[in-house]
Order: structure tokens, then C-alpha cells, then sequence
């Protein structure tokens, strides 16, 4: 073919050449002018596409995807993996920086027209920068791996789809600590070929193996084949081979599988299919007492329920063919006590009351009742457990506090927390049970001098030094007994300042809402613990009303107090 350029005028083959050199040398400024810290289009390192990023962008991605790559450590022959640290696990730095900077776009190739397009082609190509900490690597062995040892799996079954299936067992082994370090030591993983550390070891093969549990499945199968019988009483049900599967729970034993039955699917079976068929209520047994004294008992006739765990073991029979049919067992079902109480107006009764309550009702309680005039009755529970204080350490912190104010160590003008001064703060404690403010005053004061504090007056198992501050009921009565007979290291003044504070207290749902009277309390709420701490100034006389609970409610406090004023 003839060129068309001969057939173009002198004139016209000049304009081409000059356009093809302005091209040139148009493209060949603005390769000059590409910026020097971005990579050429198209441009490709480890497979990461990073063609007009900034170098520093790359270097980051690379850098970042490679820290961030698992390191797989495979015990040789098993194939399973062992650990799977990061690099800086074993203490393996990676750089991209200086072959992120080689890849550049240098000069040379800047002044060849074109280049722009074509260079990320031969630009040069280097492996990432390692460096390593061989102290960090061996602590990680050490540590981290442990003995080297991958514990081998026995085979299994599960259930699903409808159908037994296999779990495959799986060898284990152990290697040589000295062989993993060497071995870690050497990888060097990028981007597009991670690192794959195997490692030789001493193989230990599972006791159960995948024959043994192929046949256990067969033989399942094959026994529960269109369900199993079950006598339940003079019928006989059947229970579906696919519901029956569904239950299996198979655990190994030495070098077999043992079968057992899920307790919560069958029990949910049992009390729809079952359970009711072989039911016999039970009678009330109706016992009545004074006090602690049992005064008469008419014993109810017993019943008869389903015994679901000897049940199950009479399925498990069956499937492993000792057994053709099941049964549905039974167990005698007691009757149910109801007790009709009385109590006296005594110490007595009012212990009694107390003891009962806490087996009546949810929850655990510590409580301890004392009459400050009047009988002079006391009374107590579970008085010396151990509590979690909540809020009503307040008023161990209100101690120590007046007791600093009435030395002048303290003045009610001193700034304590938001801004707020003493006298704001202790009413806020009290009142509102701030936890700021208390904070704020137990820092102040200090935990080993609270403690002094209270051992000072006496209450030695109640402490602020322990993972949480701590006391009992009969230590939180002690102190109020004391507040309230001025037996307190303190002056009047600053008594009756927390008396009035605690007659104020805002949270009214426990004793108060049960007591008769003006109280002086102290609540404290935190997770399921429920306390109030309480001097009431009762129409019949003062008493201490101090009740801790863990697990129960606001009502169950006032319901005790009411129960108690009603024997006084």
C-alpha cells in the first residue's frame, strides 16, 4: 500500500511533523510537571493498586496490609493451625517505604514522551525492608506457644440437616521450640504471598477415630429406624427417629463415643407429650407454728411426676440396643408445705419472723432490729454476712468527715467537687446520695483513716482497704445506735446535722414506706443490692431497723419492716 504522506503537500507534511513534535512536547511538560511524590498511573505493587497515589499513601496502605497479615503456623502432616500471630507478634517489623520510593517516577523517565503511561511496567521492583527483634520473638515462642503442642481431636458427631454427621478427628503433635524459632525467624511475607510456617513434629493421634464414630452413627440410625417406643403408663407412644436425633449428645470416652440425651430439648418434649400423662398431683401438706415451734402438722398425700433423667436413660437403652422399648419413669412427687405462722411479741417471735421471711420470699437478707427504749426487744438475721456497702458507706464517710470539721481540720466553706462547698456536698451525699461528692470526701479523707475511724468505734469487719468496700448489718446498727445515743466521737451539733440530712433522704421505698413514725435512713442500690440503714422514731419508741439484700426488692424491705412493727 502506497503512503498517504507522498500524496500530501510539502505544506501539509510540515504542519504534521510540527503538530506530532508540539505533542511531544506538551506530553513531555506535563510528565515534568506530574507531581514527584505520586506513583505513575497504572502502577501495581504485591497486586495493591496504587497508580497515582502519594508515596506516602502507598507506603501506608502496604505497610498497613502486611501488619495486618496473620502469620500461619501449621503443624507439618495435621495441616491445622496452631497460632496465627500477627508480625509484630514476633517482634518482624515490615517496611515499604524505601521500594514504595524506588517505584517513583524518576527524571530520566520523565523526559521520554509517553513514559507517563508505560513506566509503571519497568519501574524497578524490590521486596519489602525486615527487621527483627530475636529478644521478642523467642519471649512469643516462649509464652505464647507454650509447650508446642496441638492437642489432637477425637472424631464426633452432630446433628444436621436432619441427618448424623461426621466430625472428622484430627492427629496432633508437639515440636521443637528451637525448630519454631528458626523457622519464624526466617519468614517474610508481603502482600501476595503470606507467610506459611510448617512445622515438623512428633504426631499424636486422636483415641476416637472417624471408623468409630461411622459406626456409632450407623448403629444410631439403624436402632432409632421409624422412631422408638415408649410405655407411658398403659399406652405406647413413639417418639420420631429425627426428633430423637435432634436430642443426641455424644462425648468421648477413652477410644470410644458415649451417647447421652440433651436435657433441655427432651424436657421440652417430655412436658408437652409426656409429663402430663403420668402426672398425679400432689396434696398440701399444712403445718402451723409459734415462733420457731411447730404446733401442728397434717401431712398431704404424696403425688407422682415423671422422673425426666431416668426416662432418658431408658431412651439411651434403646438406641444402644440393650432395650426395645423405653419408659417413661416415674418419681414421687412430695406435697407441697404451707405454713400457717403466729409469733409473739418477744425477741423471740420478731427472730422468728425475720428467719421466715428470708426462706419466704427471693433474695438474700442480713438484718438486725434493736428497740432503743420501751421492751428493749432486739432481733436478727444473717446479721454478720459480709455485704457490699453500696451507698450506705455515706454514712461512714459523714463520719469521718464531721470528725475533721469538729478538730478545724475542716471547714464547711471548703470547696469539695462541681464547685460545690462541704456543706453542700455532706447534705448532697446524704440527701441525694451524690456520688460525686462522695467520692470526692472518701479521697479526702483517705480509705486507711476511714477504717481507723470506724475500728475506733468498735466496727472491725466493716472496711474500705478491701477490692470493695464492705460491712454487715450488725455493724451499720451498731453505728446507729451509737448516732442515736450520742455515743459518736462527735460533737451535738454535727450529729444532729447528719440526723437531719438522713431524715431528708429522699429514696423512700424501703423502710420508711413500711415503718410508722419519722425515719433517719440510709439506702444503697447497686446491681441486685438493696439496703436501708434506719433509726425510726416509731410512736411506740425508737428503734434500729438496718436491713442488706442482695437479689430482692424495695417492697420486700418495707413488707419486713411492717411485719415487724406489728409484733411490737
Amino acid at each position: 500500500m502506497k503512503s498517504i504522506l507522498p500524496s500530501l503537500s510539502r505544506d501539509q507534511r510540515r504542519w504534521i511533523l510540527v503538530g506530532v513534535v508540539m505533542t511531544l512536547a506538551i506530553i513531555s511538560i506535563g510528565q515534568l510537571l506530574y507531581p514527584r511524590d505520586r506513583l505513575t498511573p497504572f502502577m501495581v505493587i504485591d497486586s495493591v493498586a496504587v497508580g497515582g497515589w502519594a508515596q506516602k499513601d502507598a507506603t501506608w496502605e502496604l505497610d498497613h496490609s502486611l501488619t495486618m497479615q496473620p502469620i500461619a503456623i501449621t503443624i507439618e502432616k495435621t495441616k491445622q493451625t496452631y497460632q496465627a500471630p500477627k508480625p509484630a507478634d514476633i517482634g518482624l517489623t515490615i517496611s515499604n517505604k524505601s521500594r514504595v520510593a524506588n517505584a517513583s517516577y524518576p527524571l530520566w523517565a520523565r523526559l521520554i514522551p509517553t513514559s507517563f503511561l508505560w513506566y509503571h511496567l519497568v519501574a524497578p521492583r524490590e521486596e519489602p525492608r525486615y527487621e527483627r527483634n530475636d529478644t521478642k520473638l523467642v519471649k512469643f515462642v516462649k509464652e505464647t506457644l507454650g509447650d508446642c503442642r496441638l492437642a489432637p481431636k477425637d472424631a464426633g458427631i452432630k446433628f444436621k440437616d436432619n441427618d448424623l454427621r461426621l466430625i472428622p478427628a484430627k492427629s496432633g503433635g508437639a515440636c521443637d521450640k528451637s525448630e519454631m524459632v528458626d523457622a519464624l525467624r526466617g519468614v517474610t511475607p508481603t502482600v501476595t504471598n503470606p507467610a506459611n510456617v510448617s512445622i515438623a513434629v512428633a504426631i499424636k493421634e486422636p483415641k476416637v477415630t472417624d471408623d468409630t464414630a461411622k459406626e456409632l452413627i450407623r448403629s444410631l440410625k439403624e436402632q432409632s429406624k421409624g422412631g422408638i417406643s415408649i410405655k407411658v403408663n398403659d399406652e405406647t407412644k413413639s417418639i420420631a427417629q429425627n426428633e430423637l436425633l435432634s436430642w443426641l449428645v455424644v462425648t468421648p470416652k477413652n477410644t470410644t463415643l458415649e451417647t447421652s440425651i440433651d436435657k433441655a430439648l427432651s424436657d421440652k418434649y417430655f412436658a408437652k407429650n409426656i409429663t402430663p400423662l403420668v402426672t398425679v398431683p400432689a396434696g398440701i401438706t399444712t403445718v402451723s407454728t409459734r415462733d420457731f415451734t411447730e404446733l401442728s402438722r397434717k401431712t398431704g398425700k404424696s403425688g407422682k411426676t415423671l422422673d425426666a433423667d431416668a426416662t432418658r436413660q431408658s431412651i439411651v437403652s434403646v438406641l444402644g440396643g440393650k432395650s426395645e422399648e423405653a419408659n417413661a419413669m416415674t418419681k414421687t412427687a412430695k406435697p407441697k408445705v404451707v405454713y400457717s405462722r403466729s409469733y409473739t411479741k418477744t425477741s423471740t417471735g420478731i427472730a422468728a419472723l425475720i428467719m421466715h421471711y428470708d426462706q419466704d420470699n427471693s433474695g438474700v437478707f442480713g438484718v438486725s432490729f434493736s428497740e432503743l427504749s420501751g421492751a428493749g426487744r432486739s432481733a436478727a438475721y444473717n446479721q454478720d454476712r459480709t455485704f457490699t456497702t453500696a451507698s450506705t458507706y455515706k454514712l461512714f464517710v459523714a463520719f469521718s468527715t464531721l470528725k475533721l470539721v469538729d478538730s478545724g481540720k475542716y471547714k464547711w466553706t471548703d470547696k469539695i467537687a462541681d464547685g460545690r462547698n462541704l456543706n453542700t456536698c455532706f447534705d448532697d451525699m446524704i440527701v441525694k446520695s451524690d456520688n460525686t461528692c462522695a467520692e470526692a470526701l472518701l479521697e479526702k479523707v483517705g480509705r486507711e483513716k476511714l477504717d481507723n475511724d470506724l475500728r475506733s468505734i468498735g466496727l472491725t469487719r466493716s472496711t474500705f482497704r478491701a477490692k470493695s468496700n464492705q460491712t454487715t448489718a450488725a455493724e451499720l446498727a451498731s453505728f446507729l445506735t451509737k448516732l442515736e445515743d450520742g455515743d459518736l466521737p462527735i460533737k451535738t451539733s454535727s450529729r444532729d446535722r447528719l440526723l437531719s440530712a438522713m431524715k431528708r433522704q429522699q429514696y423512700r421505698q424501703g423502710i420508711p414506706a413500711g415503718a410508722s413514725g419519722t425515719v433517719a435512713d440510709k439506702v444503697g442500690f447497686l446491681n441486685g443490692l438493696l439496703h436501708d440503714a434506719a433509726i425510726v422514731y416509731s410512736p411506740k419508741g425508737t428503734y434500729v431497723l438496718v436491713v442488706l439484700s442482695d437479689g430482692s426488692s424495695w417492697a420486700n424491705i418495707a413488707d419486713i419492716t411492717k411485719k415487724i412493727e406489728s409484733l411490737r
